[in-house]
């Protein structure tokens, strides 16, 4: 059976600051064309095996990238498109950077927002992922943008991802700081709610340095979590929203559970002017 997917919220439930900022977007034909392929070919007993015992010895992320186990889903080209017009972009970006970009299956729907020749920029802290990500054709730096200064910032860049990324640093807050200083358009943000904060180190998982000041706490809903992160991590770091949804994040699976499903809250933001 298909997990349930959910993107619809409580409007009433929101904070003023999201209210209007929400758009709903619907299941999608892209998004029916994953499911069925995720169905129809889901990971095998040999590539888990790799990756549980890759696990033992290196973190999720660098064993997904030697299992080849890293295939997920956020928004296709044409939702991202819709929420952009929800923000109200007018122009096509240049150029994108997609922080922490994994093996970059997202990335490939963000860049097909680009206009013709965009350029793709991307990081990515582990190495096996790294090495997916250039076999792509895309720059990548090995780096921390918490911690480390972008080498290809040129004058900025018109459209930023960071799906997924924020609940998986260790420094949060200040990523998103830095992050303002690189953006002359959109940050593209996604989040899965609740929010369960951790850092992988090696097989270990860590607490982050910095806390988003929203609880981990499952009984928290939703709209009350996206809301806290709008108003208590947005707005004081100079971050306005100008679009808001909430989709699946989906990740493919094995034969027993050939889709995983998480709640993302996705945002739009754009630099307070």
């Amino acid at each position: 059976m298909l997990p349930p997917l959910r993107y619809s919220v409580a409007e009433a439930g929101l904070s003023p600051l999201l209210r209007p900022a929400f758009r709903r977007l619907h299941q999608d034909a892209d998004t029916d064309a994953w499911l069925r392929d995720a169905h129809a070919r889901p990971h095998g007993a040999a590539q888990l095996a790799l990756r549980a015992l890759a696990r033992t010895v290196m973190s999720d992320f660098d064993a997904n990238g030697v299992a080849g186990t890293y295939d997920m889903r956020v928004l296709g080209t044409a939702q991202w498109r819709a929420l952009l017009t929800h923000a109200g972009a007018m122009t096509e970006p240049a150029r994108l950077l997609d922080v922490g970009a994994g093996e970059g299956n997202v990335t490939e729907a963000l860049a097909a927002l680009l206009a013709p020749e965009g350029e793709v920029v991307t990081t990515e802290l582990s190495g096996p992922m790294a090495r997916r990500l250039r076999k792509r054709g895309w720059a990548c730096h090995q780096l921390d943008l918490a911690t480390e200064r972008m080498p290809e910032a040129g004058e900025g860049f018109d459209l930023i991802g960071l799906l997924n990324v924020l609940d998986r640093t260790s420094r949060p807050l200040t990523l998103l700081e830095r992050l303002r200083t690189l953006c002359r358009g959109w940050l593209l943000l996604a989040v899965p709610l609740p929010l369960r904060p951790h850092v992988q180190m090696g097989p270990v998982s860590l607490d982050p340095e910095e806390r988003l000041p929203i609880p981990p706490v499952d009984g928290e809903s939703f709209e009350a979590g996206a809301s806290a992160l709008a108003e208590l991590a947005f707005a004081p770091l100079g971050w306005d929203v100008a679009a808001f949804a909430r989709a699946p994040y989906l990740c493919r699976g094995g034969a027993a559970q050939p889709v995983i499903a998480l709640d993302d809250a996705i945002f739009v933001l754009r630099p307070t002017s």
